[in-house]
């Protein structure tokens, strides 16, 4: 379903007040936005992100679903946050995201160490036992990777 503009309600949005967040489609709408003055929000989406809102749930969960609360905990992870804070990192994600043959691309990027450091962080906390068993393949195979 598309959002459509906040303004004339007529067409999809293309892009947003940097200061409110107000969904726009147009130099027009925005020109419009800002005849009235607008304030940054209490707090931006990302801020919200931790859960501290209103309750997250799955409409349609499966097997292969992760709980919510194990989500928020990779908010939380300091190790995460830190190979996320690598550009490298930051550049594989993106080009998975974006790849036509994502199987594919996710078997290439397991082979980059500091990409495989990213997944171990996550299956620290979604899976812990998959991660020691993720681990002993890895120790068995040569990986040696940080401590």
């Amino acid at each position: 379903m598309t959002t459509l503009c906040q303004i004339c309600n007529l067409q999809p949005f293309k892009y947003k007040c940097p200061t409110c967040y107000t969904k726009y489609c147009s130099l027009l709408c925005f020109k419009a936005h800002k005849e009235s003055p607008c304030e940054k929000p209490s707090s931006t989406p990302s801020e919200n992100l931790a859960g501290e809102c209103l309750p997250l749930t799955y409409k349609f969960p499966t097997t292969d679903t992760v709980p919510i609360e194990k989500l928020q905990a990779l908010v939380q992870s300091d190790e995460l946050k830190e190979c996320l804070s690598n550009p490298h990192v930051r550049d594989i994600l993106k080009s998975l995201v974006q790849s036509q043959t994502p199987e594919a691309s996710i078997t290439e990027a397991m082979k980059e160490p500091i990409f495989l450091e990213l997944a171990h962080a996550c299956l620290k906390i979604v899976e812990p036992e998959k991660f020691h068993q993720e681990l002993e393949k890895d120790l068995g195979s040569g990986y040696c990777g940080p401590d």
